[in-house]
C-alpha cells in the first residue's frame, strides 16, 4: 500500500515521525511525504509552556510535539500516486486520492485542537475523519495523563492518534466505536495565548496541593477486603470492607483473592518508597474476621503488581503486571504461597499491563493494556488468544480493540454472575483509578469482540481501579487518605441498557457464530 502523509512544513513534529515508522515495519507499505502551501506552526506561548513544564516537572524531551524535520523531509515524495493520505496539515490536501484520513482533536484538525481541549480542561476525543466511510469517523477516547501537565497529556493523546490511524489503515470499511459522548469545541480556538496563564495557575494549584499533602498526609493506595456469607457487593448494592492498609513505607493495591487448602490467602501489590517499585506479598484471611502481615512472596528488579493468581492443569500459577520490563511473564508456586519460579514468557518485548487471561472452551485469551510510543498505559485494549497457557500468543484480528481511556484496562478477573460473564476495567477517563465498570462480554470470537458497560463499582469518597471475588472472599482497593482508615464502604450501580463498545473485522469468507468462542 502507497501511504502519504501530507504535512504543513512549519509542523514536523515527532508523532508524524511516529506514524511513519509504524507504517514502514510493514514490508508491503510505501511512505512518502507532501507538504502543504500554508504554514501554520504552532504558538510560540505553546512552545514555551512545553519547555518550561519539561524544567518544572521534569519531563522527557523525546515528547510528541518535538520538530523533527530532518528525519521527516527524509522521506522522498513519491513519483506515483498514493493509495491513501494522511492529512496531518490541518488544510485540504490538494489530490485525487480515493481514501484521505484526517485527524480532528475536539472537533479541530492539527495539534492545536488538542492543545486548545488541554487548556480548556475538556476531555479529550479524536475523530479520525475517513472519506472511504464518510457515514461515521473512526473514534477514541484518550486518556488525561496528568491534567497539570500539558505535555504528558499531549504526549498520550497524539500516541493514541497514531495507533487510531494504524487501525483505520488496517481495516479499511468499518469504524471503531466509542459511543460514549465527550465534550467538543465548537469551532477552531485559534492560537490559545491564555495556555501561559493557564499554566501558571496549574502550576500555583500544583503548589498548594504538595502543601497541603505534606500538613495532611499523602494520598495512597489501601485494599479493602470482607467475607461476604455468599452475598456478593453486586448482589448487595453496598457493603462496607474492612483496610488492610502498608506500613510506613510502603502502600499496598491490586488485590486478588485466592483458597489453598482451606485457608484464604490475599495477593497484592506492596509498592516501597524506598526502592520505589512494587513487588508481590500474600496475606492471609483468617474466617473470624482478622488478617495477617503482608509477606513478600516474589521480587523482581523491576515493578511488578496485579497479581494474577489462579489454578489450572493441577498447578497454581501467577501471571504479575511487569509491563517495565517489556514481558508477560507465567510463574509457578513451587511452594504455596510463599515460593514462585520463573516458567515462561507469554509475550516479549512488548510493555503490556495488567494481563488478565480467560479460558473459555478449550481456548485461552489474554485481555492486556499496551502502551506505545508516549501514550499511557490506561486506554487501549488488546486481546491475544493461544492454544494453551505457554503457547505462543495471536494477536486478535481487531487490536487495538478500544482506544478508551474509560473502558480499556483491565481491572481484576472475569466474572460470571447472573448468567453473564462481566469483565471489570478501569474507569480513567478523569484520572487513574477513578472507579470500575463492569462490561458484558457479548461477543468474543477470531473475528471480533463486544461489551456492554452494565455497572459501576465505587469507594465511598475515594477512588478505586481494582475489584475481585473468590470462594466468599471479596477485595476492592481505593486511593486516598487511607492513612488510620479501618473500614470503606463500596457501592454497585447498574447502568441503564446502552449500546455496546464494540470492535469487529469481518471475515473474508464466513460469518462466525455470535457469542463467546
Amino acid at each position: 500500500m502507497r501511504v502519504g502523509l501530507h504535512l504543513d512544513p512549519s509542523r514536523l513534529l515527532r508523532w508524524h515521525l511516529w506514524l511513519a515508522e509504524a507504517l514502514a515495519e510493514d514490508p508491503g507499505n510505501e511512505i512518502s511525504c507532501s507538504f502543504g502551501s500554508d504554514r501554520h506552526p504552532l504558538p510560540l506561548s505553546c512552545r514555551t509552556l512545553l519547555e518550561l513544564e519539561r524544567l518544572v516537572y521534569r519531563v522527557r524531551g523525546d515528547g510528541a510535539t518535538d520538530s523533527v524535520p530532518a528525519a521527516l523531509r527524509a522521506l522522498a515524495p513519491s513519483t506515483t500516486a498514493p493509495d491513501v493520505v494522511v492529512n496531518l496539515s490541518g488544510e485540504e490536501p490538494a489530490t485525487s486520492v480515493r481514501r484521505v484520513l484526517t485527524p480532528l482533536f475536539n472537533g479541530v484538525p492539527g495539534e492545536i485542537g488538542a492543545l486548545a481541549a488541554l487548556a480548556d480542561g475538556e476531555d479529550l476525543l479524536i475523530e479520525l475523519h475517513d472519506t472511504a466511510s464518510p457515514w461515521a469517523p473512526w473514534k477514541a477516547c484518550p486518556a488525561s495523563a496528568d491534567r497539570n501537565v500539558l505535555a504528558a497529556t499531549l504526549d498520550g493523546t497524539l500516541s493514541c492518534a497514531v495507533l487510531l490511524i494504524l487501525k483505520a489503515l488496517r481495516e479499511e470499511g468499518r469504524p471503531a466505536a466509542c459511543d460514549v459522548a465527550r465534550p467538543r469545541t465548537t469551532g477552531p480556538p485559534g492560537p490559545p495565548p491564555a495556555a501561559l496563564i493557564w499554566a501558571s495557575g496549574r502550576m500555583a494549584s500544583k503548589a498548594i496541593s504538595l502543601l497541603n499533602i505534606i500538613a495532611r498526609g499523602g494520598k495512597m493506595w489501601g485494599v479493602g477486603w470482607r467475607l461476604d456469607g455468599g452475598t456478593s457487593l453486586l448482589d448487595k448494592g453496598n457493603a462496607a470492607f474492612q483496610v488492610l492498609a502498608g506500613d510506613a513505607g510502603s502502600y499496598l493495591a491490586d488485590p486478588f483473592p485466592f483458597t489453598h487448602q482451606g485457608q484464604d490467602f490475599i495477593f497484592v501489590e506492596q509498592y516501597s518508597f524506598r526502592k520505589k517499585r512494587g513487588c508481590i506479598a500474600v496475606v492471609g484471611a483468617n474466617r473470624d474476621g482478622t488478617a495477617g502481615e503482608p509477606r513478600i512472596v516474589l521480587e523482581e528488579p523491576h515493578h511488578l503488581s496485579y497479581p494474577f493468581v489462579f489454578e489450572r492443569d493441577g498447578q497454581i500459577w501467577m501471571i504479575p503486571e511487569s509491563g517495565e520490563a517489556s514481558n508477560v511473564s507465567l510463574y509457578r508456586a513451587i511452594e504455596f504461597p510463599h515460593r514462585w519460579a520463573r516458567e515462561a514468557c507469554l509475550i516479549d518485548r512488548i510493555e503490556a499491563y495488567d494481563c488478565t487471561p480467560l479460558f473459555r472452551n478449550g481456548r485461552c485469551w489474554f485481555f492486556v493494556s499496551p502502551r506505545r510510543w508516549r501514550s499511557t498505559s490506561w486506554d487501549v485494549l488488546d486481546i491475544y488468544r493461544a492454544e494453551s497457557l505457554t503457547a505462543p500468543w495471536m494477536p486478535h484480528a481487531a487490536n487495538p480493540i478500544l482506544i478508551d481511556a474509560s473502558l480499556s484496562r483491565p481491572a481484576g478477573a472475569f466474572i460470571e454472575h447472573g448468567g453473564q460473564v462481566l469483565r471489570p476495567v478501569q474507569n480513567c477517563m478523569r484520572g487513574y483509578g477513578d472507579a470500575i465498570t463492569l462490561c458484558r462480554i457479548d461477543a468474543l470470537r477470531l473475528s471480533g469482540f463486544s461489551q456492554t458497560p452494565v455497572g459501576v463499582i465505587r469507594a465511598a469518597g475515594f477512588g478505586c481501579h481494582t475489584y475481585n471475588r473468590r470462594s466468599g472472599l471479596e477485595v476492592i482497593d481505593m486511593f486516598g487518605r487511607t492513612t488510620g482508615l479501618r473500614e470503606v464502604t463500596a457501592s454497585y450501580e447498574p447502568l441503564s441498557p446502552g449500546v455496546a463498545v464494540a470492535a469487529e473485522r469481518r471475515p473474508a469468507r464466513s460469518s462466525m457464530p455470535a457469542g463467546l468462542a
